[in-house]
C-alpha cells in the first residue's frame, strides 16, 4: 500500500498491524463486559456526541488508530493512498449493516455527504472533499480541492462512522444501525442508566471479539463509583480522580491513559480577549502546577503546547507561560487596565480546578467567576459565542497542526465562534499547504504554533489522564486509546473466565 509524505508517513505501520490482529484467532465471544462510564446517552447520532464511549460499541469507521492514538489502522477500509489531490480507497468485502444493508461504495458515499452536509465540526473537515467517485462495490476516490495531508486520519475519527443508509435516510436516531461487533438491545436498556448490547452473528471479525454482552452503566457518583467495583456490579469502570487512591488501597487495579489535552480557549478574541496584552496577562495568572494538582488530583501535569514531544508539529523551542502574577498584572496595565468580566463554565469533574482558576484571575483584577451545570449542559454550550472563555480541547484538534488550525482559528472553525480572522496566521497555513517538501512543511507548522505562542493565542495547556479502575480477578487491563476518553477498545476486552 502506498502513502503519502510527511504527516501520514506512519500509515504503512498501522496497515501492517491491523493485518496481522486480523489473522490471529481466539475464542469464540463469551461473557458479559458491565463496564461503568460518567457519560449519559441521549440518542445515536454520532455526529453530536463529545466522545466515543457508546458510538464505538456498534459504529465502526474506515480507519481507526492504534493504542497509541495517532497510527492508522484499517479498519472496514483495507488499503488507502493519498496524494495532494486524492484519497483512494479500497474498502473490506462482505460486511453487512446489522439491518441487513451491504456496506460498500455507495454506503460511504451517501455517508460523506451527510457528514459534509451535516453543520458539525465533522462537516468542515470533510470540506475539502470536492468529488467522490465510485469506482465499484469495494473502491472509491475523494477528489481534494486542496492539499489535506491529514485526510486519511480524519476518515479514523468518531465523526466518520459509517451509519445505514437506511437509517440516514429514516432520520430516527433511536437506535443505532452500524456494522460493528454488537447491536443495540433496547428493550433492555434503561436510558441514562444502563445500555445493553448483543453480539452480532454476522460481524466480519467474530473471531478478534472478546465478550457477546456489553451492559453500559451511568455512574455519575465518585463513592458509588468506587462502590460499583466493591460489590462486582461493574468489572472495569472510568473512576473519577478523587477514589482513585481510594481503589488502589481496596486492592483493584488502576490503568492512567493520557487522554486529554486541556487548554486555555480564547474563544472571544473580537472583544474580550482581543487585546493580545489581556491574553498574555491570563496566561501568566494560572498556577497550572496548583490546578493539576488540586484540581485532578494528581493525573493531569502542564505541558508547553497542543502537541506532545514526538508527535508532528511539536515545536521544542515553545515553552509554557510561567505562573507569574506580576507579569499579568503588567500586561493588563499595558492594555490601559480593561474592566474584563467573564464566567468560566464548569461541571462536576471540573468543578475545583474552575474554581480555582477564577480566583487566580481575580487575584491579578479579571472579575471572574464560575457557573456550575450538568455535564450534559457543559457540552451543550461548549464552543458557542455564550462565554468568552472556557477551558477545554477537541478531538479534531489532535489530528495536526493543520486540523488544529482549521478548528481553532480558522474563520469558518467550529472552535472558532466569533469568527475572527488572523491573516498572519492565514499566511503561514497557506505557506505549509503549498510547500511540498516534508521537512520544510513541518517546518512551517512548527512556526504556525511558535506563532500561536507568541501572541498567546492559545496557552496554559495540560494534559489530563483518564483512570480506569478494574477487578484483576474478573477481567484483563482494560484496552484503552490515547486521546480517546471514556471508551475502551471493546472488541480488545478479554474477560477472566
Amino acid at each position: 500500500m502506498k502513502t503519502a509524505v510527511g504527516i501520514v508517513a506512519r500509515i504503512a505501520a498501522g496497515c501492517l498491524l491491523g493485518t496481522a490482529l486480523a489473522g490471529a484467532a481466539v475464542a469464540a465471544p463469551k461473557g458479559t463486559l458491565n463496564y461503568g462510564t460518567q457519560i449519559q446517552l441521549d440518542n445515536w447520532n454520532p455526529l453530536v456526541k463529545s466522545g466515543q464511549t457508546y458510538t464505538n460499541i456498534p459504529y465502526e469507521g474506515l480507519l481507526e488508530v492504534a493504542r497509541d492514538g495517532f497510527t492508522l489502522q484499517p479498519k472496514l477500509a483495507t488499503e488507502w493512498q493519498l496524494t495532494p489531490t486524492e484519497l483512494n480507497l479500497t474498502l473490506r468485502e462482505g460486511v453487512v449493516f446489522h439491518d441487513g444493508t451491504p456496506f460498500d461504495a455507495e454506503a460511504v458515499k451517501k455517508n460523506i455527504e451527510w457528514i459534509k452536509g451535516s453543520g458539525t465540526q465533522w462537516a468542515a473537515g470533510l470540506a475539502p472533499i470536492s468529488e467522490v467517485v465510485v469506482k465499484d462495490a469495494t473502491h472509491l476516490t475523494l477528489k481534494l480541492s486542496r492539499p489535506t495531508p491529514t485526510m486519511a486520519d480524519r476518515l479514523a475519527t468518531r465523526g466518520m462512522y459509517m451509519v445505514s443508509p437506511k437509517a440516514l435516510e429514516s432520520g430516527s436516531w433511536d437506535k443505532p444501525v452500524g456494522t460493528g461487533p454488537w447491536t443495540y438491545n433496547a428493550d433492555a436498556s434503561q436510558r441514562g442508566t444502563k445500555e445493553v448490547f448483543h453480539l452480532n452473528d454476522k460481524y466480519w471479525n467474530l473471531d478478534n471479539v472478546g465478550v457477546d454482552t456489553i451492559v453500559m452503566h451511568v455512574i455519575q457518583d465518585a463513592n458509588v463509583a468506587l462502590n460499583a467495583l466493591r460489590t462486582g456490579v461493574v468489572q472495569a469502570i472510568e473512576l473519577p480522580t478523587s477514589v482513585v487512591e481510594a481503589a488502589t488501597a481496596a486492592g483493584f487495579k488502576v490503568e492512567k491513559t493520557p487522554t486529554l489535552v486541556q487548554h486555555f480557549l480564547f474563544l472571544d478574541r473580537k472583544t474580550t480577549f482581543a487585546d493580545e496584552n489581556v491574553r498574555k496577562a491570563v496566561c501568566h495568572a494560572i498556577d497550572l502546577d496548583a490546578v493539576t494538582q488540586a484540581g485532578y488530583d494528581g493525573v493531569a501535569a502542564p505541558v508547553s503546547q497542543r502537541f506532545l514531544e514526538g508527535q508532528y508539529g511539536f515545536n521544542p523551542e515553545v515553552k509554557a507561560y510561567n505562573y507569574d502574577p506580576e507579569a499579568a498584572k503588567k500586561y493588563l496595565a499595558a492594555a490601559g487596565n480593561p474592566q474584563v468580566s467573564l464566567t468560566l463554565p464548569m461541571y462536576p469533574t471540573t468543578a475545583t480546578a474552575m474554581t480555582l482558576i477564577a480566583q487566580m484571575l481575580r487575584e491579578v483584577g479579571i472579575n471572574a467567576d464560575t457557573q456550575m451545570m450538568t455535564t450534559g449542559q457543559y457540552f451543550t454550550y461548549y464552543q458557542t459565542d455564550r462565554y468568552p472563555l472556557q477551558i477545554n480541547t477537541s478531538a479534531t484538534e489532535s489530528i495536526g497542526p493543520l486540523d488544529y488550525y482549521q478548528f481553532r482559528f480558522s474563520p469558518t472553525g467550529t472552535g472558532n465562534p466569533f469568527k475572527v480572522t488572523v491573516p498572519e496566521l492565514d499566511a503561514i497555513v497557506d505557506r505549509a499547504l503549498a510547500e511540498p517538501d516534508a521537512a520544510k512543511q513541518e517546518v512551517i507548522w512548527k512556526e504556525m504554533v511558535k506563532y500561536l505562542y507568541d501572541h498567546a493565542l492559545d496557552c496554559n495547556f495540560y494534559l489530563w489522564n483518564t483512570a480506569w479502575g478494574y477487578d484483576p480477578a474478573k477481567i484483563q487491563e482494560p484496552p484503552t486509546t490515547v486521546m480517546r476518553p471514556s471508551a475502551l477498545r471493546y472488541d480488545e476486552v478479554r474477560l477472566i473466565q
